[in-house]
């Protein structure tokens, strides 16, 4: 059971960096340099507001300095992400979950990529 909990946490965070995977690159961003901001505003993202799926709950989908509305696209990756790890834990066997994982959020990204334009 912890595994799974732990399994769901680090997807979610993987998942929350998937997105830039997929919405950075078409847009010319860089991926790993630069901090998140809000795509209406240029509003910085604090710590507080990178906490994947909670702080976009806890803000009301909202961006906390133009409250426009934060795309549930986001929150969207970070759970599917977190369901591909938990998934990959259940029903692969360790050490293999991990390359079913990495695999699995490969496909995720190129998914995304295929159908997702713009958010």
């Amino acid at each position: 059971m912890f595994s799974i909990a732990i399994a769901a946490v680090v997807g979610l965070v993987v998942g929350s960096f998937l997105g830039t995977l997929v919405l950075r690159p078409p847009k010319g961003m860089p991926v790993i340099a630069g901090r998140s901001a809000c795509p209406h505003c240029a509003h910085r993202l604090s710590a507080a507001e990178l906490i994947p799926l909670a702080s976009w709950l806890i803000q009301g989908r909202r961006c906390r300095a133009c409250r426009r509305p934060i795309s549930p696209f986001y929150p969207l990756m970070e759970i599917a992400g977190a369901l591909v790890a938990v998934l990959s834990v259940i029903l692969v066997p360790w050490p293999f979950f991990v390359a079913v994982c990495i695999a699995g959020w490969f496909v995720l990204v190129a998914a995304a990529r295929l159908f997702v334009k713009d958010v």
